[in-house]
């Protein structure tokens, strides 16, 4: 995962990412990333004509967001949910 000098994740310039980039970006899982799909009506990756997972900037935003609430502010799935 790279982070710039205030440990924000930089995130590369593109319009779609696979779901392992997602998961480096995020650090965390790919498995994880598809639980919070269930959990999460926000996150709505784009499907290939494979099924393979296409998200967005804006997709990808949204999980770290979701991660810096449940891993660093120890929030619930619901109590996460309620704060988006």
């Amino acid at each position: 995962m790279k982070e710039d000098a205030y440990g924000a994740v930089e995130i590369p310039d593109k319009f779609y990412f696979k779901i392992g980039e997602v998961s480096q970006l995020a650090d965390v899982p790919p498995y994880v990333l598809r639980f919070w799909e269930t959990e999460f009506k926000q996150i709505k990756p784009k499907r290939t004509e494979a099924g393979q997972r296409l998200y967005r900037k804006q997709d990808v935003l949204l999980i770290l967001r979701i991660k810096k609430l449940l891993y660093d502010r120890k929030f619930s799935i619901e109590g996460a949910r309620q704060q988006l």
